[in-house]
C-alpha cells in the first residue's frame, strides 16, 4: 500500500513531466505566483573565471594517467569541471553563438565539454545528415558545425570529450547481418547489447570511429585524434551486457540469429571455464552470467579500443558508464580502458535522506571509484524538473568529488536546444536555469581549486571472486556504503577471477585503507549529521542542510528556520526558508585574509511557463557578517546594477551584507575599490 506522501510524490512527478505549471504549485505552494519574475540569458553578467583554464586547451601536452589521477605531459595537474554539449545545441547554433557560449562557459569555471548525442536518430540533422538512408558517411554540413565548437572551446582554454556511439540507429542500407530482426516498427534498429556479438555491427562501430576521430578540423587544421585538446572519448554510451542489455540476447526475446550465436559463446566460455553451462547463460542472475557477461564485454572492448589508437589518439578511453542502478559486478569490463566513467541522476530532497535508510544519487558514483583508476562522472543531475532544491547539487557534486578525489565531473547538460536564442526550461538545458546556473561557478572554484581536501580516511569494498559477482552490493543493498561515503572516501577492489585472467586484482596497501564491512552501519543510531572525516563539510539530514567550512570556501544550503548559522569567518542569517549561500575567496587567500571575495545568492525558482525562459524566483533574505579586510567595498557582479549604499557596511571587523537590499543580484564581489 501507498502512503499518502508517498502517493502524492508519484502524482506530482508524473504531472511535472508535462504540466509545469502544476508542478511549480505543488511543489512549492501559492505564495510562489508573488516571487518576482528573474531570467538568466546567455548575455547577462556573470562571474568571471575563466582565467583558471589554459589557453588554448592543450596547452600542457597530451593527457595522461599517473597515480590514479589525471596529468598532462609536461606534469600540470588537472580536475575537470564540465558540462554536457547535446543534440540540437550542436547543429543549430550559429558561429557567433558558438564563440559567445565558449566564452561564457569559461567565464563560469568550465574547462571540459561533451559532445554528446552526436549521432541519435531524434536529431535533426546529426553527424550523418537529415534522416540519411544510411549511417555510413559523415555530413560535412554537421562536421562544420563540430568543426567550430570545438575550436572555440579549445580556444577558450575548455576541453573536449567525444562519444563515439550514443543514440546511432542503423538502417537497413547499412548491411547488418540479421537486421530484420532487430529492427524497430520504422525501420531503424537500437544496436546495444547486439554489438557485443555481432561482427558486422562492430565493423560499422569500427568505421564510424576511425573516420570521426580522422576528420581534420577545418578551424584548427587538427585532426580530432591528434588534437591535445582532445581529452577523451567513450566507445558507446550506457550500453552494458551485465545489467542492461544482455537480457536482449536471451532465447525469448525472438531474435533467433543473435540468440543461438549468444547462447554458443555462454555455452563455450562455461566450459572452458569450469562453470555451470545452465548458470552461464542466465544475464537476469547474479553469479556466473555476471562473469561470462564481462569477459564478453572485455571481448568487444579490446578490439575496439586498438582502432582508436590506430587512429593517432593517445588520451583517455571510456569503455561505458556504469549507470542505471548497475552493481559492481558491472565494473570489471569497464577497466579495459583508462578511466572508469559513472552516470547518476538523483531526486529531489536528497539533502533530506537518512544514509541509514535510502540511498542518494552520489553513492552510486563513489562505487565506481576502482582503487587505482582515475573517475569521471560525465552525466550528473537531478532526474526531475523543476526539483525545488536543485540549486544545492552542484555544491554537494563539487564537495563530494573533492573529497572523494574524483577527477572530471559533467552535468547533463549546457544545452539540448539550439543556443541561438533563449532556452525553454528543461532538465537537460541549464544554460538559462537560474536554479542551478547560479551555484556553478562556486562549484567550479571550490572543486577545482581544491578548497576541499581530499578525505584522511579511506574504506574499500574488497570482495572475493564469489562474493563479488554472486552478491548485488550498490549503495541499495549496503548500509556502509551508504553510511560511510560522506565520512571518507570509498574505491572498489577487483578480485582475483580464474576464469577472467584479463582482470588485474587490486592490490592494497592495507595501512592505507580499511576494509568496508558492506552490512555495519558507520553512523550512530541516533545521529542526524554526517560529517567529513575532515571536518570541512557536513550534512545535516535531520535538518535538511549542508555546510561548507573551509579557509576558502564557506557555504550554506538547503532548509533554513530563521537560526543563525556561523562558519570560521562568515554569520549567515538567512530568513528565507530555502536558499544556498557561498562565500569564496578568489585570490588564494583565505577568506579572513583576501582582497577579492566571490558571494553567490540563489533560492527556489520556477519556469514561469513551459516555453519561456522567465523564471520565477524567491527573493534571499537575511544577512551576512563576513569576516575579512577592512576596505573593502561591495558591487555586483553586473556593472551596470547599483548597489543601494545601505547593502553594506563594515563593522566589528566584519562586512555586513543586508541581503534584502542588493535588489535581486546573485553574484556580488567583495573588493578593493577599482
Amino acid at each position: 500500500m501507498i502512503k499518502q506522501g508517498a502517493l502524492e510524490r508519484v502524482l506530482i512527478a508524473f504531472l511535472c513531466l508535462f504540466v509545469t505549471p502544476v508542478c511549480t504549485l505543488a511543489q512549492v505552494g501559492p505564495d510562489v505566483e508573488t516571487w518576482p519574475i528573474q531570467g538568466m540569458p546567455s548575455d547577462a553578467p556573470t562571474p568571471d573565471l575563466s582565467e583558471l583554464n589554459h589557453k588554448p586547451a592543450g596547452l600542457h601536452g597530451k593527457i595522461q594517467t599517473q597515480d590514479g589521477a589525471l596529468v598532462f605531459e609536461d606534469g600540470t595537474p588537472i580536475r575537470f569541471w564540465g558540462v554536457n554539449l547535446q543534440a540540437y545545441a550542436l547543429f543549430h547554433t550559429n558561429t557567433s553563438a558558438i564563440e559567445l557560449h565558449a566564452q561564457r562557459m569559461a567565464r563560469l569555471g568550465i574547462n571540459l565539454v561533451r559532445i554528446h548525442h552526436h549521432d541519435s536518430h531524434w536529431v535533426h540533422p546529426n553527424v550523418f545528415g537529415t534522416k540519411p538512408s544510411d549511417t555510413l558517411g559523415l555530413d560535412p554540413a554537421s562536421m562544420q558545425k563540430l568543426d567550430a565548437w570545438i575550436a572555440a572551446l579549445k580556444d577558450q582554454g575548455i576541453y573536449v570529450w567525444l562519444d563515439l556511439h550514443v543514440g546511432r540507429r542503423f538502417t537497413k542500407q547499412d548491411g547488418i547481418s540479421g537486421f530484420d530482426e532487430i529492427a524497430e516498427d520504422e525501420g531503424l534498429a537500437d544496436v546495444r547489447g547486439f554489438n557485443y556479438i555481432s561482427p558486422t555491427i562492430e565493423a560499422r562501430m569500427v568505421e564510424f570511429q576511425e573516420a570521426y576521430l580522422s576528420h581534420q578540423n577545418a578551424m584548427t587544421g587538427l585532426t580530432y585524434a591528434e588534437d591535445p585538446a582532445v581529452v577523451a572519448v567513450m566507445l558507446t554510451n550506457e550500453n552494458d551486457l551485465t545489467h542492461h542489455f544482455g537480457h536482449s540476447l536471451l532465447p525469448n526475446k525472438n531474435v533467433p540469429l543473435h540468440s543461438e550465436l549468444f547462447m554458443a559463446l555462454a555455452d563455450e566460455f562455461a566450459r572452458s571455464n569450469d562453470l555451470d553451462p545452465d548458470e552461464t547463460w542466465r544475464t537476469w542472475e547474479h553469479g556466473a552470467s555476471r562473469i561470462f557477461l564481462s569477459d564478453l564485454e572485455r571481448r568487444f572492448n579490446g578490439r575496439l579500443i586498438p582502432a582508436v589508437r590506430d587512429t593517432g589518439f593517445e588520451g583517455l578511453i571510456s569503455t561505458t558508464s556504469l549507470w542505471g542502478a548497475m552493481s559492481i559486478s558491472g565494473l570489471p569490463s569497464l577497466t579495459v580502458g583508462s578511466i572508469i566513467d559513472a552516470h547518476s541522476y538523483g531526486t529531489g530532497g536528497e539533502i533530506g535522506f537518512d544514509p541509514r535508510q535510502r540511498s542518494g544519487s552520489m553513492e552510486w558514483i563513489a562505487i565506481a571509484q576502482v582503487e587505482g583508476m582515475p573517475l569521471s562522472v560525465s552525466e550528473w543531475n537531478i532526474g526531475e524538473f523543476p526539483a525545488e532544491d536543485r540549486f544545492i547539487t552542484p555544491l554537494r557534486v563539487a564537495t563530494s568529488a573533492a573529497h572523494q578525489g574524483w577527477d572530471a565531473m559533467m552535468i547533463y547538460g549546457y544545452s539540448q536546444q539550439s543556443l541561438d536564442g533563449s532556452t525553454a526550461p528543461s532538465n537537460w538545458s541549464m544554460a538559462e536555469d537560474p536554479g542551478l546556473i547560479w551555484m556553478m561557478p562556486a562549484a567550479a572554484l571550490l572543486f577545482r581549486e581544491g578548497h576541499v581536501r581530499q578525505a584522511e580516511n579511506s574504506y574499500a569494498i574488497c570482495l572475493d571472486e564469489d562474493e563479488f559477482f554472486g552478491r548485488p552490493v550498490s549503495p541499495e543493498t549496503s548500509v556502509a556504503i551508504r553510511t560511510v561515503f560522506e565520512q571518507s572516501r570509498l574505491v572498489t577492489c577487483m578480485p582475483q577471477t580464474r576464469a577472467l585472467p584479463w582482470l588485474a586484482a587490486t592490490e592494497l596497501n592495507r595501512d592505507d585503507y580499511r576494509l568496508l564491512d558492506l552490512d555495519k552501519s558507520y553512523l550512530p543510531k541516533d545521529a542526524t549529521v554526517v560529517r567529513a572525516d575532515t571536518g570541512e563539510f557536513q550534512r545535516d539530514f535531520g535538518n535538511a542542510r549542508f555546510k561548507v567550512d573551509t579557509g576558502k570556501s564557506q557555504i550554506v544550503a538547503g532548509s533554513f528556520q530563521d537560526e543563525t548559522i556561523e562558519t570560521r569567518d562568515v554569520v549567515f542569517g538567512i530568513t528565507t526558508p530555502m536558499a544556498a549561500v557561498a562565500v569564496q575567496s578568489l585570490d588564494g587567500n583565505e577568506i579572513a585574509q583576501s582582497g577579492r571575495i566571490l558571494i553567490s545568492i540563489t533560492g527556489r525558482s520556477v519556469p514561469v511557463e513551459a516555453k519561456s525562459a522567465d523564471f520565477r524566483v524567491e527573493p534571499v533574505t537575511g544577512t551576512l557578517q563576513i569576516k575579512a579586510p577592512a576596505g573593502l567595498m561591495l558591487r555586483s557582479v553586473d556593472q551596470n546594477a547599483a548597489l543601494p549604499s545601505n547593502a553594506h557596511h563594515y563593522e566589528g571587523g566584519r562586512h555586513v551584507i543586508d541581503l534584502a537590499e542588493i535588489k535581486g543580484a546573485r553574484w556580488l564581489y567583495l573588493e578593493q575599490a577599482q
